[in-house]
């Protein structure tokens, strides 16, 4: 979703409330306000610990692809010491795996399918210094430092994939939603109706709750800042064998 579209979700969310608290009646019981207090702390702590956590877990994430990318990135230039077939034949590797992800639109799709990239560098390695009958001291050197970068990229996967799989549990979705519905229904027991300031509050109070917890879910699915985790790197990977950077 664009940052317009988000926007103008989040506008008509106020512009719906509004609408509901000024002119619907009031269907609850005035809540006492020492009610409605612990409701917004406890919802303000779960949410707050929530989106602290996933935040976090959206930095590393996108430490590690940035780590990910950056290896691939040192095996497609380093590579070249084997002549430009051998560079191509890496590009061809990449972009089998770069455009699998931007087709699915996935950061997480080789996590739950079987990926051969890892395999096909090993192999290229293997290869292109079998091909020649002496390696000079710049392919000897990119050899040992090409096995430890993929050693590194090996590694690097098994974090992604760790930091992919701790979302956020249904039990606690379900926790974080009743908090969101007991909310919503406290402040729809404050009376409104034909009170324009009062529906103005309380419109605002609920599009800021739901506010929270769609980002919460943003964050929870990689997708915070519009695109998924890491495309902008993937790209630039890309860029790179296409000679554009």
């Amino acid at each position: 979703m664009s940052h317009n579209n988000t926007f103008f979700a989040i506008i008509l969310t106020f512009l719906f409330f509004l609408c509901f608290y000024y002119f619907t009646p009031q269907f609850l019981p005035e809540l006492d306000k020492i009610f409605i207090t612990i409701m917004i702390f406890l919802f303000a702590t779960l949410a707050g610990f929530f989106i602290s956590r996933q935040g976090t877990r959206y930095r590393q994430l996108v430490a590690k692809v940035t780590d990910f990318d950056g290896a691939i990135s040192f095996f497609y230039r380093s590579i070249g010491v084997f002549g430009s077939q051998a560079q191509e034949k890496a590009a061809v590797i990449i972009r089998k795996h770069y455009e699998a992800i931007m087709e699915h639109n996935d950061w997480g799709h080789y996590f739950g399918t079987k990926s051969t990239t890892i395999t096909d560098f090993n192999l290229l390695i293997e290869q292109e210094a079998n091909s020649k009958e002496k390696l000079n001291s710049a392919q000897t050197a990119f050899v040992m430092r090409a096995y430890h970068t993929l050693e590194e990229v090996q590694r690097l996967r098994k974090n992604m994939v760790a930091l992919f799989n701790e979302d956020i549990p249904r039990f606690q979705w379900a926790l974080i939603l009743f908090l969101v519905v007991m909310l919503i229904a406290a402040i729809a027991s404050i009376p409104s109706v034909d009170a324009l300031v009062a529906s103005l509050f309380k419109a605002a109070f609920s599009t800021v709750i739901i506010a929270v917890v769609f980002m919460l879910a943003k964050l929870n699915r990689f997708t915070f800042f519009e695109n998924m985790v890491g495309q902008s790197s993937g790209q630039d990977v890309l860029d790179i064998i296409e000679g554009k950077k």
